[in-house]
């Protein structure tokens, strides 16, 4: 009985120091994927927990993935950044050679740089496969959303870099 109860303790106590163990659990990610992607056929087929990989503990965890009965696999990040005062949640889909299919803004919790989310000033990651990714001058700046804004584009040559360098090789 005592066994019982420290193994209970001990994954308590674990699911509760994991950072990223509630952060886009496989039924939300597929919710949100079955979203972007506009289908219903989302199979999941491993999760990643990339959180102590990224800069600042910044919750990070990915999936591999299939949709449409496609025999090609597919990786969604869902991570979050810093906006000016709060963070934001977002989510990129890549091939299965970490080149960006679509950028989606899922979650923005402050009351300005929402602006970020337009599907058009999004657009302008796909395609993109690593390298250098400069606010400004590779990517529009956006009025209203700077510190958002640049953020993002900040992290996300870190997230496709660690993607690739991490996860694709598998």
């Amino acid at each position: 009985m005592l066994r019982i109860l420290i193994f209970v303790c001990f994954i308590t106590v674990a699911g509760v120091n994991d950072p990223a163990a509630d952060f886009y659990p496989e039924e939300k990610a597929v919710g949100q994927l079955e979203k972007n992607l506009k289908t219903k056929d989302v199979e999941v087929l491993e999760r990643f927990d990339l959180t102590a990989q990224v800069k600042n503990g910044r919750r990070t965890v990915a999936y591999r993935f299939k949709y449409d009965h496609k025999p090609a696999t597919f990786f969604a990040v869902f991570t979050e950044s810093k906006g000016r005062y709060d963070l934001f949640d977002y989510l990129i889909i890549t091939d299965k050679e970490g080149t960006i299919q679509s950028v989606s803004l899922l979650r923005y919790r402050s009351e300005h740089g929402g602006e970020i989310a337009s599907r058009k000033w999004l657009s302008q990651f796909e395609a993109y496969s690593g390298g250098r990714l400069i606010y400004g001058e590779d990517i529009s700046a956006i009025s209203g959303a700077t510190r958002s804004a640049m953020s993002i584009t900040r992290d996300i040559p870190e997230v496709i870099q660690l993607l690739q360098t991490s996860l694709v090789k598998k």
